[in-house]
């Protein structure tokens, strides 16, 4: 069955919808991998899998070039496809299942099929931060949708699980982000530059009290709310605004703990002010704007909106710097 309900806007340019997010608790996978996906490996699975044959490097390209985990893709597209067998890749180059006002989308080439394919899972999906198969299933394949007529997407995680361990598993969302906290750490792997600390300011060379923890992270990468809240700032941090010098920033408040944490540097901001976020949702990507030397997170946890900062990393359950 081909059960994503979607328009084809949805797949060029929509950012998707929020609905149906993670709970952030954890980020581990049902099914984890002990190493990358290399190309060898992927041509030997795809060698009896009807059309896929011959498309390894196909995969790893746009998955690399859209963050998406090409073990994930081609879990999704063998279940979706039948092994590759079905009408709609063979007849339509439509290997996602990729549906809009009841009948499949029809691409000119496999490649040009499988790169929709993994452009819509980067915006509808791993950015809204539903990156594993348990989380991606109620959003792509709904139990009860209208197309599912032989109530099939019941068993979607299995069928999708199951190829995910014979390609050995998925190569991201390897480790946890869960911090010993109330709060997650709001990067995955992360790796602390500058810590709560004085310092002198690598931008100005101004001695001063350094407010929040610095990950250092590539550019690009996901940043995570760190708890459920509502955003309050979504926007450059110009002079003046409370927020100059940490580029574009955004500041959530979390009613349950009556604090606020806040996002600096960010490259590009994925949420909007009035916005509820859950836990561990993805709010925008690892950038060096405003006042920075380099690409990476600048984080507070505030106890009043505009400032009484304090140490994150007891907190968090990371070590400072």
């Amino acid at each position: 069955m081909f059960l994503l309900l979607v328009m084809i806007s949805a797949i060029v340019t929509s950012g998707g919808a929020s609905s149906k997010q993670s709970d952030g608790s954890s980020e581990r996978c049902s099914v984890v991998a002990s190493g990358k996906l290399d190309e060898a490996t992927l041509s030997k699975f795809l060698e009896t899998r009807g059309v896929f044959k011959g498309t390894a490097k196909t995969f790893i390209k746009y998955g690399e070039e859209y963050n998406v985990d090409p073990a994930l893709v081609v879990a999704i597209a063998m279940h979706e496809t039948g092994n590759g067998k079905s009408r709609m890749v063979r007849k339509l180059n439509n290997p996602g299942g990729l549906m809009g006002d009841g009948s499949g989308f029809q691409f000119s080439t496999l490649d040009k099929g499988i790169e929709a394919m993994i452009k819509n899972l980067a915006k509808n999906y791993i950015t809204q931060g539903l990156n594993t198969p348990e989380k991606i299933q109620p959003k792509y394949a709904p139990v009860g949708a209208a197309n599912d007529g032989l109530g099939l997407n019941k068993e979607w995680i299995t069928g999708v699980n199951g190829f995910l361990k014979q390609l050995g598993g998925l190569s991201t969302c390897a480790t946890s982000s869960e911090g010993t906290g109330k709060y997650i750490i709001p990067v995955d792997n992360p790796i602390v530059s500058s810590g709560f600390v004085d310092r002198v300011n690598p931008v100005t060379g101004v001695a001063e009290h350094h407010k929040g923890l610095d990950f250092a992270q590539p550019t690009g990468s996901n940043i995570k709310a760190a708890d459920d809240g509502v955003v309050l700032v979504a926007q450059m941090g110009v002079s003046g605004s409370g927020f100059g010098g940490y580029g574009n920033v955004v500041l959530i408040e979390h009613t349950k703990n009556k604090e606020w944490t806040l996002y600096g540097h960010q490259s590009k901001i994925l949420v909007k002010p009035e916005q509820n976020v859950k836990k561990g949702e993805v709010i925008g990507l690892v950038g060096s704007t405003g006042q920075s030397t380099g690409p990476h997170l600048h984080f507070e946890i505030r106890q009043e909106k505009m400032g009484k900062q304090i140490d994150p990393a007891p907190v968090l359950g990371v070590k400072g710097k």
